[in-house]
């Protein structure tokens, strides 16, 4: 019986100590909590992305010109 419970124990602690996978967790939630910072700024993104890239064609076609 009480190597019974050793044995419990000795598996219980080896499934808390285990961190196989913690990497993978980490790295879904970082997915996850950037793809909602995109949903809650998508408008300033887009204006962002937009004026950064019409800044670029007009120096492009300076540059050509």
């Amino acid at each position: 019986m009480n190597y019974l419970m050793f044995k419990v124990k000795k598996e219980i602690k080896d499934f808390i100590d285990d961190e196989r996978g913690a990497g993978v967790i980490e790295l879904v939630l970082i997915i996850v909590v950037l793809i909602g910072f995109v949903f809650l700024f998508k408008d300033k993104i887009g204006t962002l992305l937009s004026t950064v890239f019409s800044k670029i064609n007009s120096q492009a076609e300076s540059i050509y010109q």
